[in-house]
């Protein structure tokens, strides 16, 4: 029998079904700006409005093939723990649907997800970081490495460590409800 009230389960399948979407589309941005054809970003207006991390698209244009495989494993890493933290929220979603709010299983979900979501973040920023230094490099641009922060990453940062400590407190408040059962 379900425990949780309609509007939580809408709720918490309508931001089931929107991080797919999203994880969805931030996957098939970064396949259609690695895989397209030279000439599709180059002479495309649309490619100049898009910016990857801190590279315009019709850049991965100018380079050859070899280039741009470079640039797309670059992303690997950031976009496999952005998928797996979403994979993690999925989870945990689906346990709150059934009413298992504090179960173990399912603040460890909780912790996952926004652990991989922290990474996933610093991981951006590392690989915004290197494709540039490696695009500017490629193309043969001179001048001095910039580093790009801005408060809206430092607030997401924020935001995934308060989460992973408040799922981490919630652990421990568990163990100790536990424990404290078995005086009793």
């Amino acid at each position: 029998m379900n425990k949780t009230s309609p509007p939580l389960v809408r709720l918490c399948r309508l931001i089931r079904f929107g991080s797919a979407a999203f994880i969805a589309g931030v996957l098939a941005l970064y396949l259609a700006t690695w895989l397209l054809p030279q000439e599709a970003l180059s002479g495309h207006p649309f490619a100049f409005r898009v910016h990857l991390a801190g590279l315009p698209a019709n850049a991965l244009g100018n380079m050859d093939v070899g280039a741009r495989l470079l640039m797309s494993l670059i992303s690997v890493p950031y976009l496999a723990a952005l998928v797996w933290a979403f994979w993690r929220l999925n989870q945990m979603l689906v346990r709150f649907e059934r009413g298992e709010f504090f179960d173990r299983v399912t603040v460890g979900h909780l912790r996952a997800f926004s652990g991989f979501l922290l990474l996933a973040k610093v991981l951006s920023l590392a690989a915004l970081h290197l494709r540039v230094l490696v695009a500017t490099r490629w193309l043969g641009v001179q001048g001095a490495g910039v580093v790009n922060l801005s408060s809206d990453d430092m607030s997401v940062l924020l935001m995934c460590a308060l989460f992973f400590l408040i799922a981490r407190a919630m652990e421990e408040a568990r163990r100790l409800a536990e424990e404290n059962q078995e005086f009793v």
